[in-house]
């Protein structure tokens, strides 16, 4: 039962909790109501009758009472006009009251004896001068008047003779005994049919109010769910691929703010699949059919797919300009490298001699460009190599050691650099040392660069999984998304007179290594290079 409600549908949830809600309030009014009339009406009767006791027993003789106790014959003049007073209740008030008199003894078996009772009784068990046995309601009522001397009244109790309220008012003599009780019969068959008749129409309401909180309910819950329902209806649209699906709006409430962000969404994701899809033919690929239908796991997996592909061609078309980049550099450095070594060798002639020193000073720059340059040329070189030589083992405490001692001189030469090394795992990696080496000196040297007006330049060496990662990290002006994306290609350089081919090859001796560099940074805070690097795996022991 319990999972058949939570997998009913939310309309026939709320439809439901609703009603009930609805009922219960219904219910819980007209039982109210009928409560409070019926409580209202018998209170009516009471005071009515506690009203007549009152005003009778003023008028009733205690002598003619205590003579009719006394000789008990229905044809003395005592007991004639007690029951001529007790008849007049009937005829001066109501047709409904009854008047008799009891006296304030209780028999054994709950029997009173009644000394007088209105002729208007017409029955043979209770009439003057005879004993009734009484009920629980009645006698209770009875012996509270004659214990507490005041009037008091029974709640509706039924007898061999009918429906009765009865009011009991204590009649007392000149010695301020009672001298008998009055009893006011109040007859509540009246008030019993006029319940029945109040509840049946209380009844007739409620159904009435019930069936049309039903139809209002069912029609107000439709109207008010439609937004929802067809927000499902659209995700279910869009789940299969079909990313045309739109959303009536006709409000501004939640709801309709709600659809309308869903038309933005289902719009969003359509552009989204027609450049995807025009990524695919430019790759050569079958497009993603968005006018047709598609499960939208199977349009993601198309979607990565061809990323992928994307992603594999851009490493193809790098693979391809730095094979251009290595075959351009095979067929020219040597070219020039022979004639610059040349032309330095005379500038180094002419240096020796005794020159005027503006002259002196010309040769020295010359020998300055030819050395960059014939470092620009051995870059190239680089490139032009068919592969990173023979690996070894490389113990990468010692490397970091030898390396940041070369770099303290250099950043404390005219910059006001602080050099940190932290080594968190002593590990061994597998490569070429002298090409790590000028890997991290390259990083390291671009770290100093970055940081015009002084900052820290520290080294991490970790492992990371199956690598040992070296990680860099400068307090320099950092990088854009936009240079980052660009770091790395040729002739792409951050530097005022930088060629970009130095980190070009760094990432090229890594890939080499069969590892990979990941670079982050931010504009205005710092760069931080990870270079990771395989580390030498154990040898198995049988």
């Amino acid at each position: 039962m319990k999972q058949k409600l939570e997998n009913m549908p939310l309309f026939n949830k709320l439809f439901i909790f609703s009603f009930m809600i609805a009922i219960l309030v219904v219910v819980s009014i007209i039982g109210s109501s009928f409560y409070l009339q019926s409580k209202q009406l018998k209170s009516q009767i009471t005071e009515r009758a506690q009203g007549v006791a009152t005003l009778w027993s003023a008028t009733i003789s205690p002598e003619d009472i205590h003579h009719s106790a006394k000789l008990r014959q229905l044809d003395h003049p005592s007991m004639v006009r007690l029951v001529e007073r007790l008849t007049m209740v009937n005829e001066r008030n109501s047709s409904l009251l009854n008047g008799f008199l009891v006296l304030p003894e209780e028999y054994p078996g709950g029997k009173v004896f009644v000394l007088a009772a209105a002729d208007s009784y017409q029955l043979e068990s209770f009439k003057s001068l005879v004993y009734y046995k009484a009920g629980e309601e009645f006698l209770t009522a009875f012996n509270q008047a004659k214990g507490k001397g005041t009037f008091q009244s029974t709640d509706i109790y039924k007898d061999q003779y009918g429906t009765w309220i009865t009011t009991f008012e204590p009649i007392i003599d000149e010695k301020g005994e009672i001298a008998a009780i009055l009893g006011i019969d109040a007859d509540a068959s009246m008030l019993r049919k006029n319940q029945s008749e109040m509840l049946f129409i209380l009844l007739m309401e409620m159904a009435v109010i019930i069936l049309g909180v039903y139809f209002v309910l069912n029609w107000g819950l439709k109207r008010g769910l439609k937004p929802v329902n067809d927000m499902f209806f659209g995700i279910k649209e869009i789940s299969t691929g079909n990313f045309s699906v739109r959303l009536p709006v006709e409000d501004q409430s939640e709801l309709g703010q709600l659809s309308d962000r869903f038309n933005e969404m289902a719009e969003q994701l359509s552009q989204l699949f027609e450049r995807v899809s025009a990524a695919s033919r430019q790759l050569g690929q079958t497009a993603i059919p968005v006018s047709e239908s598609m499960p939208l796991e199977e349009a993601i997996d198309r979607m990565e797919d061809i990323f992928q592909k994307a992603k594999l061609q851009q490493e193809l078309q790098r693979a391809e300009k730095m094979n251009a980049i290595g075959q351009l550099a095979a067929s020219v450095a040597h070219e020039i490298r022979n004639p610059m070594t040349v032309v330095k060798g005379f500038l180094q002639i002419f240096l020796a001699k005794d020159l005027p020193d503006e002259e002196r000073m010309y040769i020295k720059l010359m020998i300055e460009e030819l050395n960059r340059a014939e470092t620009i040329i051995n870059d190239y070189l680089s490139l032009a190599k068919p592969d990173i030589g023979k690996l070894e083992v490389i113990e990468s405490r010692d490397l970091a050691e030898k390396v940041m001692d070369l770099m303290v001189s250099y950043a404390m030469l005219s910059k006001n650099i602080s050099i940190h090394t932290e080594i968190k795992d002593d590990i061994k990696v597998k490569g070429n040392k002298n090409e790590l080496k000028q890997v991290l000196i390259n990083i390291l040297k671009n770290g100093i660069e970055a940081m015009n007006d002084g900052g820290r330049l520290t080294l991490i060496i970790e492992k990371q999984e199956e690598f040992g990662v070296f990680r860099v990290i400068d307090t320099g002006i950092g990088m854009t998304d936009e240079e980052l994306t660009r770091l790395g290609t040729a002739f792409y350089s951050l530097k005022e007179r930088g060629t970009g081919m130095g980190l070009m090859v760094c990432y090229q001796i890594v890939e080499r290594m069969k590892g990979h560099i990941k670079v982050t940074s931010k504009k205005g805070v710092g760069t931080t290079f990870e270079i990771f690097v395989p580390i030498m795996s154990e040898p198995r022991t049988k």
